[in-house]
């Protein structure tokens, strides 16, 4: 799978959360760079459509699945188990 494109990584939040703003095509992917296990995903889209958005994740990649879209703004929340 291709990697989502970062506009930006929040940076300041709690040791538990990470969050980024991400350009994303449907299933592109985004590996975490804070932590080693991803336990939750959260994602919204950043645009007024329509379209499914929804986040799968396995250890330290989610994966964006925003049915039918090419770059698009949206921004992913997670939490995890950090990198040691």
């Amino acid at each position: 799978m291709a990697a989502a494109s970062i506009n930006y990584y929040i940076e300041g939040l709690p040791s538990n959360e990470e969050a980024v703003q991400l350009e994303v095509t449907d299933g592109e992917t985004y590996k975490s760079r804070k932590f080693a296990i991803i336990t939750q995903a959260l994602v919204s889209g950043n645009t007024d459509n329509d379209a499914h958005i929804n986040v799968t994740h396995s250890g330290a990649t989610a994966t964006i699945n925003y049915v039918g879209m090419t770059d698009q703004a949206v921004t992913l929340t997670l939490f995890g188990v950090r990198n040691k």
